[in-house]
């Protein structure tokens, strides 16, 4: 996982503010932002804390969204689709290339299941039933596009369409 998450620095450009081509540690920024990836919302939040001074336009706004993401994650078991939506927005500000670990377990329970329940009921023969799973899905993650394409097929299946197994 760490040489992944390593990988992944690697292969990112550095930003103006990394000291330029030669510079040969990553910045605060980048380096909470892995740590954010990997689960450690706590170091994340020391390394953006450590970064102010120097990166402030990018440190502060994610500090912020860290609070708030830690915050929405505290109540987790709880958590609305619009909560769940506000923690798939805030990790993209926090960590816009790669999900962080415990969004994952968000996008999981928020978006994966509700299409695999989709999927299962559109099986069963009632795909027009099945399309509120999928809407559930597209709140949380409105640019998701297997649940855009699977609501476009289940919404052609609901309307005399071809039948969901017709492929096979």
């Amino acid at each position: 996982m760490l040489a992944a998450l390593l990988g992944l620095l690697v292969t990112q450009a550095p930003p103006p503010t990394a000291g330029g081509p030669g510079a040969l540690a990553p910045t605060a920024i980048e380096t909470a932002r892995l740590y954010f990836i990997a689960g450690d919302l706590v170091t994340a939040r020391e390394w953006l804390q450590r970064g102010q001074k120097k990166e402030a336009k990018v440190c502060r706004p994610a500090l912020k969204s860290l609070a708030e993401y830690a915050f929405l994650l505290g109540k987790s078991e709880e958590l609305t689709l619009d909560e769940a939506r506000q923690v798939v927005e805030l990790d993209k500000r926090i960590s816009p290339k790669e999900p962080g670990k415990l969004t994952r377990k968000v996008i999981d329970r928020f978006v994966v299941g509700p299409l695999k329940r989709a999927e299962a009921w559109a099986m069963q023969g009632a795909a027009g039933e099945a399309v509120r799973f999928v809407d559930d899905a597209l709140k949380v993650d409105p640019a998701n596009p297997e649940a855009k394409a699977l609501r476009a097929r289940l919404l052609d299946i609901a309307d005399g369409g071809a039948p969901w197994d017709a492929g096979r």
